[in-house]
């Protein structure tokens, strides 16, 4: 038995990298579902609570977004002189600190917009996708989409359990307050976990899926072994990318369906609430967008895996924008119901496929490095969508306008989809 598993590549150690894909289950688990999703919620209550101006409360989102891209070069050179282990959990700290001062200070407008806008904000990226997902590409190269997606279903179904509890709890105890209480308590879990992640395979004497390249190529059985779709094999520099089509085309499908999240994530209740359904409704159907977008990540990460990239992405926008549409224009819980997890199912796969088209297209040294330096340009425009809703609202008094130019900016998504191919390797 051992001597078939050498022949074909694969270590007969214990590949560790799965373990590494439940953990970060778990700390998206927490950190995402149970702080980042579960603003949607707790939000809401303290606008009406504290009596805030929708507009000027939304600064902290947008503040906190912008905060997350500023802060990406950052989360890039944490990761590469420390490590992601470190890096996430120096994250952490910071967002339990952050929770603990919204428990404890937080009495007016500007304390909120300081302390989710700056100190939330800078935890969202030294905790964020970018984290978990270098650590994917590190240790998968086959099944590179497919734990990618696993990963981050496991911040959507926090963000679905967290949306009916802590609107529970904050019934039960009558305080948005217990909300964040329960957050902090699962920060302190998920940084319990961080300290089993081990930062990539060569730092156990391992290879990425547990395959030693050297003995796989000799190996005509390994051929199964091998990615089905593009990989670049070339060690790409910044200069080169940013001369490649392909960037710009991921730019736009990345601000699109970022944006739109970020809105109806801010708005989605009000703009349901506003519309009659009560709060506990509400939140049960953003919480099962959120749901849909769980639901979707494994599936969009095995299509990634199997077909060309940029169909896979075209489709998903696709969902989103009819989703999008459905809960602006539907009435009646259960179409608002399915239209929330088609648009969260849609959001889902791009969750996945996005960096998977980075990573696959420009390679493993190249994905923090992109993400470091095009994060900060991108993130200020989709970080606009929560106060712009905003303001459209107290200007118009409903999110007509706000939800036209979200389902417009999806469409020029849909077509940069169509055009996106692997980039040509520089002669």
């Amino acid at each position: 038995m051992l001597a078939t598993t050498a022949r074909s590549g694969l270590s007969p150690r214990k590949f560790y990298g799965w373990n590494n894909v439940s953990l970060f289950f778990f700390i998206q688990f927490a950190a995402s579902g149970f702080v980042y999703f579960a603003y949607s919620v707790v939000f809401p209550v303290m606008v009406e609570t504290m009596d805030w101006n929708r507009g000027t409360a939304s600064l902290a989102q947008s503040i906190a977004l912008m905060m997350l891209g500023l802060a990406y070069p950052l989360t890039g050179f944490l990761l590469s002189r420390y490590g992601v282990r470190r890096t996430v959990t120096i994250g952490l700290l910071v967002m339990l600190s952050g929770l603990l001062l919204l428990v404890s200070v937080v009495t007016e407008i500007w304390q909120w917009i300081m302390i989710w806008g700056g100190v939330m904000g800078l935890s969202f990226a030294l905790t964020g996708p970018i984290c978990s997902q270098t650590a994917m590409i590190s240790w998968f190269n086959i099944k590179r989409s497919t734990t990618i997606g696993i990963v981050m279903t496991g911040g959507a179904l926090g963000g679905a359990l967290a949306q009916p509890i802590l609107a529970t709890m904050m019934d039960q105890f009558d305080s948005w307050r217990a909300a964040w209480l329960i957050a902090a308590a699962m920060v302190i879990i998920a940084l319990i976990a961080a300290q089993f992640v081990i930062n990539r395979p060569q730092d156990i004497g391992q290879f990425p899926d547990n395959v030693d390249p050297g003995l796989a190529a000799r190996d005509p059985l390994a051929r199964g072994l091998r990615p089905k779709t593009h990989r670049t094999d070339h060690d790409w520099t910044m200069t080169q990318i940013i001369r490649t089509p392909t960037l710009y085309l991921v730019m736009l499908i990345t601000l699109g369906y970022l944006g739109t999240f970020f809105f109806l994530l801010n708005h989605g209740i009000l703009h349901l609430t506003d519309n009659g359904l009560s709060s506990l409704e509400a939140a049960s159907i953003l919480g099962l967008a959120i749901l849909g977008s769980g639901l979707a990540r494994i599936p969009a990460g095995w299509l990634g895996d199997q077909f060309e990239l940029r169909w896979a992405v075209f489709g998903f926008i696709f969902l989103m924008a009819f989703g999008m549409a459905g809960f602006w224009l539907g009435h009646g819980i259960l179409l608002l119901s399915a239209m929330g997890m088609l648009f969260g199912a849609g959001y889902g796969g791009l969750l996945v496929l996005g960096p998977v088209v980075t990573g696959n297209y420009y390679g493993e040294r190249a994905f923090p490095i992109i993400n470091s330096v095009l994060a900060p340009v991108m993130l200020p425009f989709a970080a606009a969508a929560p106060a712009g809703a905003g303001y459209i609202f107290e200007a118009t008094g409903s999110y007509d306008i706000a939800f036209a130019i979200a389902i417009g900016l999806l469409v020029a998504g849909m077509i940069a989809a169509f055009l996106m191919k692997p980039p040509l390797t520089p002669g």
